[in-house]
């Protein structure tokens, strides 16, 4: 059988108009709970942003999930690792905090949660930490963001589950795999051992270009639900004008049997075209031109002084350690390996992502032809 996904329009975080979005997705796709069940929600919480930002799920998106949950007399845990180091704070600032005690929920960073190691048969990983949280669930609800990413093209359901790893531990897994192409096998590595059981894309407003944190903000007006992730996945990159196969995390998790083909999905609803602007640090060159130049078409992090805060962040999330303070950040660009964990956590939006000119002169030529 195809796997359901639903779309349903909402044009904004009303909480009215989000419960009844939620609600019907929910019935397209037949899902029922189960009354009493321990629930985690997962929601994307990146760093310390307010919801104006739309870096983070919206506390709207979880204030609904949650009432929905308790009128099937459910016990909620929200739980997630930020990449900033400090959860807490930043599930403070993205509003979730004050959902979780209106709701009378548990408010979980996974930093706090005791951890289970596992063994990995992964192409990158073998043995990995999680948060034992996540396995202890009856159900987990993924909530993520619908954004671009500056390293992985795409981030929703798929990718927002690398958060069920905790702090520091996610940036240090790039030292494994420091390019696209593996670092989404390790992604999949770490999907491969665990599904959640529920997907609700908050797409009334995502974030495009140089996701998942410094792009502009990107009125979609969609509600997005589905019990498999790459299915739901699947959808959420055609409504913003991506061919699924070139999203690494889609083709790897259908050429490694966890998903069986991009066709292998029934829509409900209408299919919205919302096309979102790519990071300049993709390239658009064609696939053999990218491997034969690999070296002159990586993107490396500029600083824009102007905005910097010498907050330290970025010093401090950097898996290899090639930023220094003078007294503002200074990169060492032959030791940088182009993670863009430094873009990601700046919530000053003070590191620009620079393109060689090769790979500026592809995409002109891309976008004439």
């Amino acid at each position: 059988m195809k796997s359901k996904v639903s779309i349903v329009e909402c044009d904004s975080y009303d909480l009215e108009k989000v419960y009844k979005s939620i609600k019907k997705s929910l019935d397209d796709i037949g899902f029922k709970f189960k009354e009493g069940s321990n629930v985690l929600i997962k929601p994307n919480v990146l760093s310390a942003n307010k919801p104006d930002k739309h870096v983070t799920t919206n506390p709207v998106i979880v204030d609904a999930v949650c009432k929905i949950l308790k009128e099937n007399k459910c016990n909620i845990t929200i739980g997630e690792s930020s990449g900033s180091f400090n959860t807490s704070n930043a599930l403070k600032v993205a509003g979730i905090t004050d959902i979780a005690k209106k709701h009378g929920a548990k408010l979980k960073p996974f930093e706090s949660s005791e951890l289970v190691k596992i063994k990995v048969d992964g192409v990158v990983l073998k043995e990995a930490y999680f948060a034992k949280d996540v396995f202890d669930a009856d159900l987990v609800i993924n909530l993520p963001k619908l954004k671009t990413h500056t390293l992985t093209k795409f981030t929703c359901c798929v990718k927002n589950l690398y958060g069920t790893m905790p702090g520091a531990y996610k940036h240090q897994l790039h030292l494994k795999a420091p390019d696209d192409f593996n670092f989404c096998h390790l992604i999949i590595d770490r999907y491969s051992l665990f599904q959640p059981g529920l997907n609700i894309v908050d797409a009334i407003i995502g974030l495009e270009g140089n996701g998942p944190a410094a792009g502009p903000p990107k009125p979609t007006g969609l509600i997005i639900t589905g019990e498999d992730a790459v299915a739901t996945d699947i959808i959420c990159q055609k409504v913003i004008g991506l061919n699924p196969l070139d999203v690494f995390t889609t083709k790897h998790a259908i050429d490694r049997g966890l998903f069986s083909s991009i066709d292998n999905v029934e829509l409900i609803g209408n299919l919205k075209i919302v096309k979102y602007k790519l990071p300049n640090t993709i390239s658009k060159a064609p696939t053999f031109l990218k491997w034969l130049f690999h070296k002159s078409m990586i993107s490396k992090p500029y600083l824009k002084k102007e905005s910097c805060t010498k907050c330290g962040i970025c010093a401090k999330v950097c898996p290899v350690d090639c930023i220094t303070f003078d007294p503002y950040p200074v990169f060492d660009r032959e030791k940088c390996i182009s993670c863009y964990c430094c873009s990601e956590m700046c919530n000053d939006k003070s590191i620009d992502l620079k393109g060689s000119k090769l790979v500026r002169v592809f995409n002109k030529i891309r976008e004439v032809l």
